[in-house]
């Protein structure tokens, strides 16, 4: 389960933040609802199809998803953007725009990393 949700996220993300790079959609839809609504759409669909949930479920699948969302985003973005655009999105989409980029940004690397590592651990009890 942690697995299903860490890929919806992540290829959530990569998705958000090519959908901010059209600037008439961005600045007509709050990309932070769509990302927060394909997430759970992802995750839902990824429950549903048995086939694809068994592949999802894995360790594998999360890295290579981690590994394809985080290169996405690098190529779409620059560097000074890739620090501000998903934190932007994430904001945009929990209406919390007191809170700085830094802050959201660590939030996202602990969520990369930690959930990583807990389908890491869940995959050796197996």
């Amino acid at each position: 389960m942690i697995a299903i949700l860490y890929n919806s996220v992540t290829l959530s993300m990569l998705i958000s933040v090519c959908l901010f790079q059209n600037e008439w959609l961005e600045m007509r839809v709050n990309i932070g609802w769509v990302f927060f609504g394909l997430s759970g759409l992802l995750f839902l669909l990824q429950l549903v199809i048995h086939p694809l949930r068994k592949f999802c479920a894995t360790f594998t699948a999360s890295a290579l998803s981690l590994v394809i969302s985080c290169s996405g985003i690098l190529l779409l973005l620059d560097s000074e953007s890739v620090r501000i655009i998903p934190a932007s999105i994430i904001r945009e989409g929990l209406m919390i725009n007191r809170v700085p980029f830094a802050a959201i940004n660590t939030a996202m690397i602990a969520f990369a990393v930690i959930g990583l590592l807990l389908i890491l651990l869940r995959r050796d009890r197996k």
